[in-house]
């Protein structure tokens, strides 16, 4: 008790929930049951205890005196009511991708068999397994948007060997060698087991049925179908998204796990072949008791799951990253509570052990491969492209500079960038502007000034073009950007033809032209002025403002792009004609589904006011109904054909509302691109 009130957080540990046995002798002075404050007491009388000890001359220090503490206590409750307690949320779980274990313990006759699988006679007395089975293939149905794929997997443990007990099955492998445990990608599996796929519940109850058949049962004094073996009742879970085409996906199991009940041959008198059975279900449960001490205790280093292969299986499903339930059940008859509490003192040991379910996501590497191979092929293509208009600008520069190009028609900033790092256009740093000199001059500049130095730095013929620019490292760009560049060359020209006269600059000890000197010097004036020490002029020489980022993008829209914009336009109306078009109908089933019910309502109306007028029946003994019943009878058939209709092409419009919607999200992205 101290260990699971200083446990922490419940939701971190096992569940234990106790079931108890109906009973005509229950011990209901030894056995006091609380549901709702999930305890348990029991009391167990021994007999020379308190007797006379100093008479006898021993003491019995025998603890009679027990308190349990669980999550919950079955006293008298319907399978059903057991399912959606313990069993429902399990299946949910297994959806989203998280493993879970539900394991019955108890002594022999304890009911353990009938909470798994429940009792073949009655349909309301079935167990969990058939139970969850139903369920899982209901959630599948309604989980339209995913693929769900379910294979299952029987597994008895007889004596401590491993059976297939679907190996009977038409597709089953013939038996070969010896079933063997591996673990491999943090999970344990069989090798050798068979593994079953499952498209529906009927072809999942059949491989259960077939499984109940095979298992070793065997008659004794206390149960008449005693289990003699361990079984494993596996589904295996693969979810997958039919809409995106990502490669992650996510897989689960659910283990149903029967274990033998304990016995004590005092008491169920097994001679033989059932001692023997009797004897490895004692040690296998021994075994699986000392693992649970050892996954309790938190400095210890190993577990031993290697001791026997009931906990070796396991594994991976007792605490830890799985969602571990385990059903107590016990037998409150007055001469089980030796039995009853021993149980309960496992079920104790199992809640301190920890379970933080984690869910299993899984790549599929195909998938994966076809991934990055169209990213890759994406990105060529846009290098390609990239290449393309980086060459077709480089030619561009190129003609400017030549004077075959008044302009450079630069409409992005990704555009004056890459002109930048072409490298192909003059600084304007004070000091080291290389101006485009007038026509005249740039002709009479010759080899003298190719190597003259201004500032420390060459300047001059670096292309063989006679224009002087200077090294990449030394660009720097002007705050006013490049237009106001364009200007500033242009009036420093000007300038410099009408002023080369009256103005002299030496270019320093190569030697050259004084022309191109006095261009030199007269342009960085004429730039000074026009940048700053005129406003005037600099206003008159500024450009235009240029167009905002939404005024540039409309005027994209209807010119280069409008194509890509007449196809957005048309994805966007197609959708939204579809999402009209899916409201409208459904309203309309739902519309029909009001009128199914009433119809069926009107139905029974009827036919409770035909039988208590007395049924007729016809000479061949078919019943009679009158023509008002009739005419309901055919309207509801008509109705559920509509119903089915619209619900199908209801589905067919929501895939189709999905497709339209991708398309509008990819032809958005390539006209904003």
């Amino acid at each position: 008790r101290k260990q699971m009130k200083s446990g922490g957080n419940r939701s971190k540990k096992v569940k234990v929930w106790v079931r108890v046995r109906p009973s005509q002798n229950f011990a209901d002075d030894a056995i006091k049951l609380d549901p709702e404050g999930r305890s348990l007491q029991i009391s167990v009388p021994r007999p020379g205890g308190d007797q006379q000890p100093q008479q006898r001359g021993f003491a019995n220090n025998q603890r009679s005196d027990w308190s349990f503490r669980t999550d919950g206590i079955f006293s008298n409750s319907s399978q059903q009511e057991v399912y959606e307690t313990v069993g429902a949320d399990l299946i949910e779980s297994g959806l989203a991708g998280y493993n879970g274990t539900i394991m019955c313990y108890g002594q022999t006759g304890a009911g353990k068999t009938f909470t798994i699988t429940g009792a073949t006679e009655m349909f309301h007395n079935r167990g969990l397994v058939p139970r969850a089975l139903s369920h899982l293939y209901k959630e599948i149905e309604a989980k339209s948007d995913l693929a769900i794929t379910v294979r299952i997997t029987y597994l008895e443990i007889y004596n401590d060997t491993m059976l297939d007990l679907l190996a009977t099955m038409p597709d089953s492998q013939e038996a070969g060698s010896p079933l063997v445990i591996t673990e491999e990608n943090g999970g344990v599996y069989v090798k050798g087991l068979n593994v079953h796929l499952a498209q529906s519940e009927e072809e999942a109850l059949n491989l259960l049925f077939e499984g109940e058949t095979n298992r070793a049962t065997a008659a004794h004094a206390l149960n008449k179908n005693s289990s003699r073996s361990h079984t494993i009742f596996t589904v295996y879970l693969e979810t997958r998204s039919r809409f995106q085409s990502n490669s992650k996906y996510t897989t689960s199991k659910i283990n149903f796990v029967d274990l033998a009940g304990s016995e004590r041959l005092q008491k169920t008198l097994s001679t033989g072949k059932t001692q023997q059975e009797a004897s490895y279900i004692n040690k296998s449960l021994s075994f699986l008791e000392q693992t649970v001490i050892a996954l309790t205790e938190k400095n210890r280093d190993h577990v031993p799951y290697r001791q026997s292969k009931l906990t070796h299986y396991l594994k991976d499903s007792i605490g830890g990253g799985c969602k571990t339930i385990l059903i107590a059940n016990i037998w409150g008859d007055v001469r089980q509570l030796d039995e009853t509490v021993s149980t309960m003192r496992f079920a104790q040991r199992m809640s301190c052990v920890a379970s933080e379910p984690v869910e299993n996501q899984r790549t599929d590497p195909s998938i994966m491969v076809k991934v990055l191979e169209a990213e890759i092929a994406a990105l060529k293509k846009e290098l390609a492209m990239h290449n393309t208009l980086r060459f077709e600008l480089r030619q561009q520069v190129q003609r400017y500079i030549d004077g075959d190009l008044d302009d450079i028609d630069l409409t992005s900033i990704r555009q004056i960038q890459a002109v930048f790092e072409l490298n192909c256009w003059p600084p304007s740093r004070p000091g080291r502007v290389a101006a485009t000199p007038p026509e005249g001059a740039a002709r009479s500049l010759g080899p003298s000034t190719s190597g003259a130095q201004l500032g420390g730095e060459a300047v001059g013929d670096l292309d063989g073009r006679s224009f002087g620019i200077a090294a990449r490292s030394e660009v720097g760009m002007d705050e006013s950007g490049v237009f106001l560049q364009s200007k500033r060359r242009e009036a420093a020209a000007a300038t410099a033809a009408s002023s080369k006269k009256q103005r002299q600059h030496p270019l320093g000890a190569g030697g050259g032209s004084s022309s191109g000197a006095a261009a030199g010097a007269d342009s960085e004036g004429t730039l000074d002025a026009v940048g700053s020490s005129d406003p005037a002029a600099a206003a008159a020489a500024r450009p235009g403002t240029p167009p905002s980022r939404t005024q540039a993008f409309e005027e994209f829209k209807k010119e280069l792009g409008s194509e890509i914009y007449r196809i957005l336009n048309e994805n966007r109306t197609t959708m939204m004609d579809k999402k009209k078009e899916y409201s409208n109908l459904a309203s309309q089933v739902n519309t029909t589904k009001t009128e199914i019910d009433r119809s069926r309502l009107r139905l029974d109306a009827l036919k409770v006011e035909r039988e208590a007028q007395g049924n007729l029946y016809t000479d061949e003994g078919e019943l009679i109904i009158n023509e008002e019943e009739f005419v309901e009878i055919k309207k509801l058939r008509q109705l559920k054909e509509s119903y089915k209709a619209d619900f199908d092409r209801l589905k067919e419009l929501k895939t189709q509302i999905h497709y339209c919607q991708k398309m509008v999200d990819l032809t958005r992205q390539k006209l904003i691109q």
